[in-house]
């Protein structure tokens, strides 16, 4: 199940950030622990983020429990195409779509 933190904000759903979503989504089914959306387009990222262009989104797993991210982290790097890059922090997974990087994990 997806879960959203209430200061999560949108401007702009389209598919690039439909598709993050499914894969969490199907995640969160297949391992049993729940998906919570931390951030999207919020106000907590500088001007260069692309959060701010509803490009980034960052997901962590209800409960904060650490060894939950690397499992999430390899699922959507394993299947979101090319464009999105995957990138393991210490306390949440951060997904972003620039066709200008390679893939990260």
């Amino acid at each position: 199940m997806l879960r959203f933190k209430p200061e999560v904000r949108i401007g702009l759903f389209d598919e690039r950030a439909g598709l993050v979503l499914h894969y969490a989504s199907i995640w969160s089914l297949r391992a049993g622990i729940d998906v919570e959306v931390n951030s999207a387009n919020d106000s907590t990222h500088g001007a260069t983020s692309l959060h701010t262009w509803d490009l980034a989104w960052d997901l962590d797993t209800v409960g904060d429990v650490p060894s939950d991210l690397k499992p999430l982290a390899r699922f959507l790097a394993g299947h979101l195409p090319p464009g999105y890059d995957v990138v393991l922090e210490s306390d949440h997974v951060h997904v972003e779509f620039d066709m200008r990087r390679k893939v990260a994990v």
